[in-house]
This record gives structure tokens, sequence and C-alpha cells, in this order.
């Protein structure tokens, strides 16, 4: 236990790459939720509109508003771009991906004409509400800090048992830092004190590979009240699978007076997480053309669990004969508990004749209320404490617009995700100054039958924020622009 909690400190010092930090807090709790063609090329601002497979993660009072059996599949071909901006260099990646971003059904349990409550109606599905696949690569020559600043300055001060073996002990045994040497006895003189192998000056490169993807399967029920009121509810089981393979690199050493040419790093992580969450929800059909909405999303309690390992080798060469030296770290385990903020939502419609549906949605979440739980008990109340600092309570706003051209739709759509991240005031060095808030533009069309309907839409998403290639306490941070194409397909069918 002593050694999980020592690791689990060390890492909330040293990066948010590995293990659970309030940074991997945030990314399991912000949703980019893509849902059908039709929802998305509307933004998802369908809070008050309902009658689509989205709503079931949505606001699940929407369920209410089907009047028949109703199944659709979505699928989501899409791309990712990351743009790095880093020493004067830009370097853009892309990934393609293809996923299955809504699954589900509708099955009307009863139908009354007579009854106050007109219907009742189950549905299941899949929605999507994550996908992790991207590739960053940066690179450029530093002249002002290296990683073996970050590897000195964990070890100094540490006997040489004491080091840690997923970060500086590597750097020890791969010969970046080492301990003097007695004249005498040939040994090292183990007093805490580490000098570098390397100076500063060196060309940097990394690259960072992540795959995997967060949703969730409702079970949802809803009911409608003559037609006025429409009341929902789901239970949603989450799943999310996450993994992050990164390799770093520094040569071209302007220090040569020593035997290190290269080293490279690399670091592999991968986490898995379950959880239940609750949503409850009602519209109410104000008038013929005004539709109100409202819903409520208890936070996720995830039960997660993370798997990491990582491994160095140095390059050496010494009278023109070159060698090496490899290490590689215990594997990392550990099981631990997180809570993701709740969400309130409301929303508002207006149909013009069902030829032109007007909407919009705006959500509140505060992710100052992300919290983890854990056996590492004052580990996770130094990371909650870092959370309620770090981040504060934000909306999210969505427009959509639909035109009803029977039997074809034209839809478009906008949303704006606010920036959740409080900005320092205080010379935090983790103060990220390219965070902005991301910003999403849709647009779609579809074909209504009796008995069927297809949908298309394209969605554009941008945002850039900031990060750093290892300890902000030696290296400022780099821009990152993160941008998305997903073009998404649906299928229905009416029975």
């Amino acid at each position: 236990m002593k050694n999980s909690i020592f690791t689990l400190l060390f890492f909330s010092l040293l990066t948010h790459v590995n293990a659970q930090t309030h940074y991997e807090a945030f990314r399991y709790s912000d949703h980019q939720f893509v849902g059908t063609a039709r929802s998305a090329a509307m933004s998802n601002a369908f809070g008050a509109l309902g009658a689509d497979m989205s709503t079931l993660s949505n606001n699940p009072a929407g369920l209410g508003l089907y009047q028949s059996i109703d199944f659709s599949f979505s699928l989501n071909l899409g791309s990712r771009d990351m743009t790095s901006y880093y020493s004067g260099n830009k370097v853009r990646a892309s990934i393609g991906q293809l996923n299955l971003s809504s699954l589900g059904m509708v099955i009307p349990y009863s139908a009354n004409s007579t009854s106050d409550w007109r219907r009742q109606n189950f549905g299941f599905a899949y929605n999507s509400s994550n996908t992790f696949r991207s590739r960053t690569v940066l690179g450029g020559r530093n002249l002002n800090s290296s990683m073996v600043d970050s590897y000195l300055g964990f070890a100094s001060g540490k006997m040489l048992n004491d080091l840690n073996e997923f970060y500086e002990f590597g750097a020890f045994e791969v010969d970046l830092i080492d301990l003097s040497l007695n004249a005498d006895s040939s040994d090292w003189i183990d007093d805490g004190n580490f000098y570098r192998e390397v100076g500063v000056g060196q060309n940097q490169y990394k690259r960072i590979d992540t795959y995997g993807s967060s949703g969730e399967f409702a079970i949802s029920y809803a009911a409608s009240y003559q037609d006025y009121i429409y009341l929902g509810a789901t239970l949603g089981l989450t799943h999310l699978e996450y993994t992050e393979n990164s390799r770093y690199n520094e040569n071209g050493f302007q220090d040569t007076s020593t035997t290190v040419q290269s080293f490279d790093v690399y670091d592999n992580l991968y986490t898995t997480g379950s959880g239940v969450n609750l949503k409850l929800g009602a519209i109410i059909r104000a008038s013929e053309n005004i539709r109100l909405g409202i819903a409520w999303h208890s936070p996720t309690f995830y039960d997660m669990k993370d798997e990491w390992e990582m491994s160095i080798k140095g390059n050496h060469s010494f009278n023109d004969s070159a060698y090496s030296y490899s290490y590689t770290s215990p594997y990392g385990l550990y099981s631990y508990r997180l809570q993701t903020p709740m969400k309130f939502q409301f929303s508002g419609a207006f149909i013009i004749n069902k030829m032109l549906a007007l909407s919009g949605d705006v959500e509140y979440l505060d992710y100052s209320k992300m919290q983890f739980d854990g056996s590492a008990f004052e580990y996770f109340n130094t990371q909650n404490n870092e959370i309620s600092s770090r981040y504060d309570a934000t909306y999210n706003t969505k427009v959509g617009a639909e035109l009803n051209l029977s039997p074809f739709l034209i839809r478009a759509g906008y949303a704006k995700y606010g920036n959740p991240v409080k900005t320092s005031t205080n010379n935090d060095v983790y103060n990220d100054p390219y965070r902005n808030e991301r910003k999403s533009y849709s647009f779609g069309v579809g074909k209504r039958g009796e008995y069927n309907y297809i949908d298309l839409a394209y969605v554009f998403t941008e945002q850039s924020y900031g990060d750093w290639l290892y300890n902000a306490n030696f290296i400022e941070p780099y821009k990152k622009v993160n941008t998305f194409h997903n073009f998404v397909f649906t299928m229905g069918w009416k029975f």
C-alpha cells in the first residue's frame, strides 16, 4: 500500500500523462456526444423536440413522443487532426475513425386515446459519448531544458533505493543521471547528490497515439399525459476504454563531452471503467408551436482500473564504439472510483406549421464537483482539492434548425461548449494559456418515408489547448489544436 500511494503521489507531481489526476477526471467527464445524424446535424439541440434515439441519453421525456415501434442505427465516419506548435515548428497529424454512434429501438407499451396517459413507451439504445482516437506529433530544438532536468529534479535528495521505478530510476539505469564514484572503492556515493550526464541543448521529438471510446447503454421509459406533458427516465450503464502510447526522444546534444548520444522513453497507459447514472426529464407542449424541456443527469459513478508501464533506452558511444542500456519498469496496476459532475439542461423549441423547427439547449455543469476515491486517501484528497481549485462551473449552448420540405429535410446547427478550466492568477505552472471554448458547426439532410427514413450529417468541431512535453516545472506548454470532421449516417425503420 505504501508503494502504491508513493507511486500515485509521484505521478500527481510529475505529469498528467499517467495515473489518476484531475486531467483524467476531466477527460472522462467531458463528453463529445454525436448521436444520430438528425440530432448531430442540429448540434444535438434536441432537449425539447424528442422522437429521436439520441433523446434517451439527452432528455428521456422525448421518448414519449414516439407513436410506433422504431429501430435505427447510426455510423460515424470521421477524422481528427491534431496540430501542434512547438519551438517554431507546426506539425499536423491525422487519424481516421469509424464507430457506431447510436443503435436503438423504441417499443410502445400501451396506447389509449381515452386515458389521460395516452402513451407509455420503452426504449433501449446504445449512444457513444466520446471517441479517444487521436495522434499527436511534435518536435523541435530546445536550448533551455531537457527531460533530464526533470529526472534530476526528482532524484535529487533521494537515496538510490528510494528512486521511483516508473521514472527517475530508469534514467539512472541508462546513465542519463548518475551518482559520484568513490575513488578508493569504485562504489557509488549514495548520498542523494546526483548529476546529469548531458547538458542542455538538443532535439526533442514526441508522438502520442490514443485509442478507445466511451458510451452508454440506455434503458428508458416515458409516458405522455394528454399529449401535453411528457415525462421520462433513463438508467444509463456506461463503459469506457482508453489506451495511450507515447514515445519521447532526445538527440543531437549540444554537449558532446559525454557518451550519451540519444535516449528514448516509452509510456503505455491502459484504462477501463464501468459506471451507472440516472437521467430524468420532462417536456411540456406549451402550445401548438412551443415546447419546453428540462432534464437532470446524475453524476456517473465509475469503477476504474489503470494499468501502466514505462521503458527507457539510452544510446551511448565511447571511442567510436556504440552501446546502449535499457530499462523496463514494473507493471503498474491500480483500481479506484471516479464521479463525474451532474448536468442540468433547459430546452426550448418553436415549430411553425410542421415545416420549420427551431430549437435550443442550455446545459449547466460544475466540473469542480468531479471526485476521485480510493484506498490512497491522502493522494485522492489532494487531487480532489486540485479539481476544486482548477475547475469551475460552465454553460454549453446549442441551437439547431430543421426545414421540412417533405419528403426531404434540411438541418443546421451550432454549439459552443464553455471552458471549465479556471484562469490561474497565482503563477501556477500548469496554467493553460491556449485553452478556449470548443465550438462545432453542423449541417445535414434527410428523407422521410412512410415506414423508413435516412439521414446524413457533417459536423466540424475545433478547440485549442496547451500541453507539456514533460513536467511543467521545467518546460513551457505548447499549443495543440484539435479538429474533428464527423460524417454521420443513420437508417431507421418504423413498424
